[in-house]
């Protein structure tokens, strides 16, 4: 035999669920979640005490200031639904403001990125050029030490002179 909820007083429903809020750390997601499973239980879970502690616990620093005037105009369910809507939108906007910044340092990072590749290839060709005009300067090197050889070894008659470029 299962014990119906509707065996329990109201009273005693409140009473849980005020102790789950209160000491258990029920969210307002477990309040909604509750209010879902029965109609008794949506009634009592709709009940200003209850809402009036989450958005004390939830919002300590604005639930002072402005709870009792707005209150009398709307249930402090709304009222709690309302700065819920407003937190998560601030924390959106932030999160929003730590997306753009990291694009922008992205942005920033690629842009050094070209900059280092474009001097990268500058110096890249200036090392060919290098290269190449140390290999011409080797060639008229190699040709200047033939034609002192060839002076040179018709000047001493006969003994040919070695020199570098012949080792190479």
């Amino acid at each position: 035999m299962s014990i119906s909820n509707s065996f329990l007083p109201d009273e005693l429903w409140r009473r849980i669920l005020e102790i789950g809020i209160k000491t258990s750390g029920f969210r307002y997601k477990d309040l909604c979640s509750i209010s879902i499973s029965c109609r008794r239980l949506h009634r009592l879970s709709n009940e200003n005490s209850l809402w009036s502690h989450l958005l004390s616990s939830d919002f300590p620093s604005s639930s002072s200031s402005s709870s009792s005037s707005s209150t009398t105009k709307s249930s402090t369910k709304t009222l709690y639904r309302e700065r819920f809507e407003r937190d998560r939108e601030k924390k959106l906007a932030v999160n929003r403001r730590i997306v753009l910044r990291k694009e922008s340092q992205i942005v920033e990072h690629s842009r050094k990125i070209r900059e280092i590749e474009t001097r990268l290839a500058d110096e890249n060709h200036k090392l060919k050029t290098t290269v190449s005009e140390l290999s011409h300067l080797r060639l008229l090197r190699c040709g200047a030490n033939s034609s002192y050889s060839v002076v040179v070894t018709q000047f001493l008659g006969g003994n040919r002179f070695e020199g570098k470029c012949a080792q190479e």
